[in-house]
């Protein structure tokens, strides 16, 4: 087996039919050393069996890391899959979000030490969403932006399809302003193993929908990391589903995070005492 450059997490809960459109966009990826480690939330049996069935003929190893659904704790279960990693990058990506041909290449290609890299994504519509199967993403219909797609933006269905051209050329970037990018979306970025393990993982003290990410970003920054762009690159899709509700508590427990200046939390990849 070739040594893995990368560990891809893919965080889910009772979306198979996102999950397999993201699974189907992980099928041709043109990088194949790298592992999938599933997190879920405490899906039902439906993705379950998607999860078996992939795993039989996956071209790369996948992890399925599986706890009981007590409210949303992401947390956790990417703490869990974190302990389980082998990789050397650590990368992220939501499993309602299709990832392009190159998404692998470009987080493993594009590392640096002292930055993490934040990637952006395009946002389909409910109509396009709506007909999109594993079939099409298997043979290639986000490689390049379709006529479809390009339709789908101008009626006003689907947001950012700039974002699906993909720009290699690091100086065509620097000119289209795609080398700034101002904060980590965590349905697309990546970091050193040996960073994410310095700030302990994940501060599983976030329970409930949102800042989680944030308070990842902030302790990578207090940490001594600046962020690198990867616009242009390292495109995703985004699967249309009704929004969440914030949790406010999560807010208040960020707001404290930003005054302390600490790196590392306390209930997290490793539990260790005030």
């Amino acid at each position: 087996m070739k040594a893995l450059r990368a560990s891809l997490f893919v965080t889910t809960f009772d979306m198979p039919r996102h999950l397999e459109l993201v699974l189907a966009g992980l099928e041709r990826q043109s990088m194949s050393a790298f592992e999938l480690i599933l997190c879920d939330d405490g899906s039902g049996p439906e993705t379950r069996d998607l999860i078996q069935k992939f795993q039989a003929s996956s071209p790369f190893p996948v992890t399925h890391v599986w706890q009981e659904h007590q409210g949303f704790r992401k947390c956790r279960i990417l703490n869990e899959g974190l302990r389980r990693a082998a990789g050397e990058t650590m990368i992220f990506l939501d499993g309602d979000c299709v990832p392009h041909r190159d998404f692998i290449r470009d987080h493993v290609e594009q590392q640096e030490p002292g930055r993490y890299l934040a990637g952006r994504r395009v946002e389909l519509g409910p109509k396009i969403s709506a007909t999109l199967t594993p079939h099409q993403v298997r043979s290639g219909y986000f490689d390049h932006p379709r006529p479809a797609l390009i339709w789908s933006g101008l009626r006003g269905d689907s947001q950012f399809i700039q974002r699906a051209l993909r720009v290699g050329s690091a100086s065509l970037r620097k000119r289209l302003g795609m080398d700034r990018v101002v904060d980590l979306k965590g349905c697309n970025y990546s970091v050193a193993r040996s960073d994410l393990e310095a700030i302990n993982g994940f501060d599983e003290d976030y329970e409930g929908y949102g800042r989680e990410d944030t308070d990842v970003e902030l302790r990578l920054q207090h940490h001594g990391l600046k962020i690198k762009s990867l616009k242009g690159l390292a495109i995703q899709f985004h699967v249309w589903h009704p929004r969440r509700e914030f949790t406010p508590r999560n807010d208040d427990r960020l707001e404290r995070l930003q005054k302390s200046g600490r790196s590392r939390c306390t209930n997290g990849l490793r539990h260790l005492k005030d």
